[in-house]
């Protein structure tokens, strides 16, 4: 009956669509005869629906969903496979709204490659609490990621306890995904044997079951192995780690202290954090106390981690028991309660800190200074004054705590300090008094520190000689004087008349018309020798790729200076000029101690120099004798000038590109300078290998690496 079925199909579903309704009479009788055709007549509608319009679109659903049995399933579902989207969709509507079959035959359907799974899914969804949970189980472990989903939480939502020694089963099996799903089912019993099944996927090698497991376990009521929950505060999966800080702060457990010390010691700072964020909101004074008693037995790094980490991290709850601790009758805990306090920089430490400074233990005692001064609380200045007539251990840590407070009403207790036997307390007292005179005091100050500047003991002489120097950088009217002729001289040195640092649309005729015939020799110059009616030759100095140094003395302003010449591949480099001009524009504009001087940029004699100030020096390379290292104090003052001064020049725009011990020049009375700026600078950012002429630039054992590669270089690599 195959083509005279179809002939009385289409006739039957007209004159259901004629009737428009399958409840009218007529319309009863084609749906009855539809039914006897069978499978013919589903096929029909399938392909009727497929070119309906919207008004026949429900109709012909509704009919569909009529002739829907268990006989005829198997081609309703076919359909959901259809080359019209607007089959699939009416066949997956007929289904959902048909409750004349068995859905878990579906199941079976969801194994054809053809057959669209979401839109099967949704069915299945529809007749969720007639489905075989188990059946459907063992469906979902075929499917991709998303319909295997959505089946899990049908599983979740229509399983009973019955299911669960199953549900449990399976977690031994391979399949990752179905594996956290379970573990989401299992979330809905609350038993001892789901219980011991979540826990033992805590220490799976996969993070999304750890993940699965810590997040089922914390939604659940009663205990959980509290060891195994501090262990996945040390997890390698960071999302692992903040769930297990809310569920163990969730549990509380009695026993929690005890398993966080470990973790409150690990090398990797996110669990030492975790640690921490558990403390502070179920740590008490007494738990702490046994935490930092725990940490004793342990290397002085372990214990040093571990302080940091409640230091930085520890909230309110943290420092309230830590500010308790500081009275502890255990040195020990003392002493690791105020090194927290020493980084935590609290306001309402203070008052505790102060009465830590007569503890009885020195250690405690200097500490609690170093972090009043920290905090830089003036209430703190009797008590630290108070050390000075104590423990000599303490005193030089009062004296530095009190130099940093700026206490200055202390100047008078500082002064006798300097007449003590003890080599530390004279040094910080020195040190102390450059920083704090002020007027009223500065002459009385000035003349004790300066007896010290004759002291056999190098220290002493150094730290007394700076302080004068500092002081006189204050309070003395000839160093001002001083530094005001300085700045006149420079003016004097630089004339705008004749100066090249022009703008750079002035360069090019300038370049041009100083293009003459070279006039001038420098290589045969003798002492005494004037060039340009100014400059008389006093010697040479050295030479590099770039130029050549000449000592000359200015007869105009009776002064001596520097003139750099460049070398004549240097100066033929249009592009190079241009740059010299450009950079040593704003070079000169640095007016620093630390920074050598550039007056101008010169042609003299048809070559080009940089005229600079004269500092008679010797390079940084000459103060390392036999491969040994500097003294520390001195490597340290070196450092901070040498730092001082690049901040300066950073902050004028400018980048020296070629930093290296040659380049830093000391005089005998330890001042230093940076020196070749005006050479250095005006390389190109972006050509910072060879230039067109074929020279270096920059010394390789002391280049940055994007220089090396010839990337762009900014202040990063002076730093």
């Amino acid at each position: 009956m195959g083509m005279m079925g179809g002939m009385f199909a289409d006739r039957h579903i007209e004159r259901v669509q004629a009737a428009g309704s399958v409840d009218s009479p007529k319309a009863a009788k084609a749906v009855e005869k539809l039914r006897k055709i069978g499978v013919p007549a589903v096929e029909h509608v399938i392909a009727a629906i497929g070119e309906a319009d919207r008004q026949q679109m429900g109709l012909l659903v509704e009919l569909l969903s009529r002739l829907i049995s268990g006989k005829t399933l198997a081609a309703v579902a076919k359909g959901l496979a259809d080359d019209s989207n607007k089959a699939v969709k009416g066949v997956a509507w007929a289904l959902t709204s048909s409750t004349a079959y068995n859905p878990n035959q579906l199941l079976d359907v969801l194994a054809v490659d053809d057959v669209p799974k979401g839109a099967l899914c949704e069915v299945l969804a529809a007749h969720r609490d007639r489905l075989d949970p188990r059946r459907l189980l063992t469906a979902a472990y075929g499917l991709e990621s998303t319909e295997k989903a959505t089946l899990f939480r049908i599983v979740k939502e229509i399983a009973d306890e019955s299911l669960v020694p199953d549900l449990i089963s399976r977690m031994s099996g391979k399949d990752t995904a179905a594996k956290v799903h379970i573990i989401d089912v299992l979330s809905r019993f609350n038993t001892e044997a789901v219980h011991g099944a979540l826990e033992g996927q805590l220490e799976s090698e996969s993070k999304m079951v750890r993940q699965a497991a810590i997040t089922a376990l914390g939604e659940m009521d009663g205990d959980i192995r509290i060891d195994l929950l501090c262990r996945l505060l040390r997890d390698a999966d960071i999302d692992v780690q903040n769930r297990a800080v809310d569920v163990v702060i969730k549990q509380n457990h009695p026993d929690t202290m005890k398993h966080l010390i470990e973790v409150l010691k690990d090398e990797n700072e996110y669990a030492r954090r975790a640690a921490v964020e558990v403390l502070n909101e179920i740590g008490t004074t007494d738990s702490i106390k046994d935490l930092l008693g725990a940490l004793e037995d342990d290397d002085w790094w372990v214990r040093a981690r571990a302080t940091d980490a409640l230091a930085n991290i520890g909230g309110p709850r943290v420092v309230d028991a830590v500010l308790s601790l500081i009275k502890d009758d255990d040195e020990d805990i003392r002493r690791s309660a105020i090194e927290i306090l020493n980084s935590v920089r609290d306001e309402r430490a203070v008052k505790h800190l102060i009465e830590a400074t007569k503890d009885t233990d020195w250690w405690v005692r200097e500490r609690a200074v170093d972090a009043l001064a920290e905090i830089g609380s003036e209430k703190a200045i009797p008590a630290i004054a108070a050390l000075l007539d104590g423990d000599v251990r303490t005193v030089p840590v009062a004296i530095r705590a009190l130099a940093k407070l700026g206490a200055r009403k202390t100047v008078k207790h500082l002064i006798p300090l300097l007449d003590r036997t003890e080599r530390q307390i004279q040094v910080e007292a020195i040190k102390a008094l450059g920083s704090m005179v002020d007027e009223r005091n500065a002459e009385t100050v000035r003349a004790k520190i300066h007896a010290y500047t004759a002291s056999e003991d190098k220290t002493i002489n150094e730290v007394a000689s700076s302080a004068i120097r500092a002081l006189d950088s204050k309070f003395s009217d000839t160093l001002i004087a001083a530094a005001q002729e300085s700045d006149a001289q420079a003016e004097k040195f630089a004339q705008p008349e004749r100066t090249l640092l022009m703008d750079s649309e002035e360069i090019e005729e300038v370049m041009e018309a100083a293009a003459g015939p070279q006039t001038l020799d420098i290589t045969q110059l003798e002492e005494g020798d004037v060039i340009e009616n100014r400059y008389r030759f006093i010697r040479k100095i050295g030479k590099g790729a770039f130029g050549t140094v000449l000592l000359m003395e200015d007869e105009v302003v009776g002064e001596n200076l520097i003139l750099k010449f460049l070398n004549p591949g240097v100066a033929s480099d249009e592009e190079m000029m241009k740059r010299f001009v450009h950079e040593l524009r704003y070079t000169r504009k640095i007016t620093h101690r630390n920074v050598i001087r550039i007056y101008d940029f010169l042609h003299l004699g048809g070559l080009y120099a940089i005229s600079m100030e004269y500092f008679d020096s010797h390079p940084l390379g000459d103060e390392i004798k036999d491969n040994e290292p500097l003294p520390l104090k001195k490597a340290l003052k070196y450092t901070c000038d040498i730092a001082t001064g690049m901040v300066v020049a950073h902050q004028a725009g400018i980048v020296h590109r070629d930093l290296k011990p040659a380049n830093i020049l000391i005089n005998d009375d330890g001042l230093l300078k940076i020196v070749d700026f005006g050479v250095a600078a005006a390389r190109s950012s972006g050509d910072t290998q060879l230039t067109k002429t074929g020279y270096v630039i920059g010394s390789p054992k002391y280049m940055a690496p994007e220089q090396i590669l010839g990337k762009k270089v900014d202040e990063k690599a002076d730093i």
